[in-house]
């Protein structure tokens, strides 16, 4: 993957402190000066062009879930996510982002399109706040009462979209739309299977028949319950996407996440792109010969920074301070950082780690393992970057390379020049750079006002005491680093900042 945590998050298409800070809202709370108009006031796989006819349904089962609102976002929606009691159905209600652009025109805000998608995932997923206007998609389920059809375990699963009109120019995508019901069919299926072993209905391994809309019509598909919720085997999850692009449904499968990060359900790699669906990823920050976590907070170690090339089509010629990528499905977050150091950088000490780790026997290799020190941290925080072509819920860590028995290695096509610098310059180079994005129009973070809160303006006074103490890194002042970089480096300030004053 390329060496470049913003690209890697958006392209191919991203202890000894507390575990985990989490930041729902991505680096800093959204201000307004205004309440939102959203508001409330306070107090076998066969799939034809139509469907195949199936037994009715009865409706003798029926599941009890808690009552639940979450929100996620893909492509110019922002999603609302209802679970209710005692119901055999989930619906997601689809909220066009401009809506909220509207009313950030109305109270004359002007934040970035990474920022209004923030606020608008926040909003979603907050019960206080009235809905706007929106497009609904419907899944139902129900047990099938046949005792001859698979053993009498099988169950019916239908989405039901909003009518498709392809002359209208606002209509939600149909291939947006098979996408999304395809992820809906997943959460169904995770409800059912925890219903089938209340009811301890385990004679036979549930059938389901699914009803999904096609990107003409609509099909039905018969998939084994295992198929779907098997983290281990993806089958199930490329059988439902295949009848929308065969090349798509052989690659990486990842996942969509909600406000939390928690998985709604899994698709192959490229639809998250297309449709810039909020999925899952990690980022590091790499330090030279000393944890930054171990570090005296006024003498930090060095911070590896490289320039991309200029040949890369999607950001040439950027920096970037961190590395990063995304996590495939079932995939847990230190897992994703350790593999992502080592492709992008040859830092192997923490897939050494960890592989060593999931392979000890207590009784033979327990001496080895702590031996051995594992050069990533925890999870430190997590943080949600929205940009116009990237939404990623980023799970961030540290690594610290040794440099007496870890070389750096990168691929030429990707990496222009890489090298540790001093904490300083990132933080001043990063803080240039922000100003440069904002003064242009390009940021797409909230306006500088709510930057200030996390980012200290960088001062003259500031800029020439750095070029005075690090006079022999050369035109750093003038570092361009990639939008969604400078997000998660705007988190790890707000984050640094509150780690060190407790």
């Amino acid at each position: 993957m390329a060496p470049s945590a913003a690209a890697s998050l958006a392209l191919l298409p991203l202890l000894s402190l507390p575990s985990c800070i989490h930041q729902s809202l991505a680096f800093a709370p959204i201000k307004s000066s205004s309440p939102s108009i959203f508001r409330r006031p306070a107090p076998s796989t066969t799939f034809p062009s139509s469907p195949m006819s199936m037994p009715k349904p009865s409706s003798s089962a029926t599941l009890s879930s808690a009552t639940s609102i979450e929100s996620s976002l893909a492509s110019s929606y922002a999603i609302r996510i209802h679970s209710k009691e005692n119901s055999n159905g989930l619906s997601w209600d689809l909220a066009k982002l401009n809506q909220w652009e509207e009313q950030d025109a109305l109270d004359d805000q002007k934040p970035g399109v990474g920022a209004l998608a923030l606020r608008a995932l926040s909003d979603r997923a907050d019960k206080d706040v009235r809905a706007p206007s929106c497009e609904t998609l419907r899944c139902r389920w129900e047990k099938i009462m046949d005792s001859t059809i698979h053993d009498g375990n099988t169950w019916s699963i239908t989405v039901d979209c909003p009518k498709y009109h392809s002359d209208q120019e606002d209509e939600l995508p149909r291939e947006l739309l098979c996408v999304l019901s395809r992820i809906m069919i997943q959460s169904a299926a995770r409800l059912i299977s925890r219903e089938n072993e209340k009811l301890k209905d385990n004679a036979a391994q549930p059938v389901l028949l699914i009803t999904l809309p096609l990107l003409e019509g609509e099909g039905c598909q018969n998939v084994s319950l295992s198929e779907i919720i098997d983290c281990d085997n993806h089958d199930g999850i490329r059988k439902l996407f295949h009848p929308l692009n065969s090349e798509y449904s052989s690659m990486e499968i990842v996942d969509m996440v909600n406000q939390e990060g928690d998985v709604l359900g899994s698709l192959p790699r490229p639809f998250v792109h297309t449709w810039n669906i909020l999925h899952r990823g990690v980022g590091l920050i790499v330090t030279k010969d000393q944890s930054i976590l171990d570090a005296d907070s006024s003498i930090l170690p060095e911070v590896y920074v490289h320039q991309r090339t200029s040949t890369k089509r999607i950001f040439p010629s950027l920096y970037d301070m961190f590395v990063g990528g995304v996590s495939s499905t079932g995939e847990k977050p230190e897992w994703t950082a350790a593999r992502e150091v080592a492709e992008e950088l040859g830092l192997k000490g923490a897939l050494e780690y960890l592989e060593l780790e999931s392979k000890i026997d207590a009784d033979s290799n327990g001496d080895v393992i702590s031996l051995k020190t594992n050069p990533l941290s925890e999870k430190l925080f997590q943080c949600t970057v929205c940009t116009s072509y990237n939404r990623c819920v980023v799970s961030m860590f540290a690594y610290k390379c040794n440099t007496k028995s870890e070389e750096m290695s990168w691929q030429e096509e990707e990496v222009a020049w890489g090298d540790f610098v001093p904490y300083e310059i990132v933080e001043c180079a990063g803080g240039m750079s922000i100003e440069r994005l904002v003064q242009n129009g390009d940021w797409p973070g909230s306006n500088f006002s709510g930057v200030g809160e996390t980012l200290a303006m960088v001062s003259c006074e500031q800029i020439e005491e750095v070029k005075s103490k690090c006079n022999n890194i050369q035109s750093w002042e003038k570092w361009d680093f990639v939008p969604d970089g400078l997000l998660v480096w705007e988190a790890w300030l707000n984050w640094w900042k509150k780690s060190n004053a407790r």
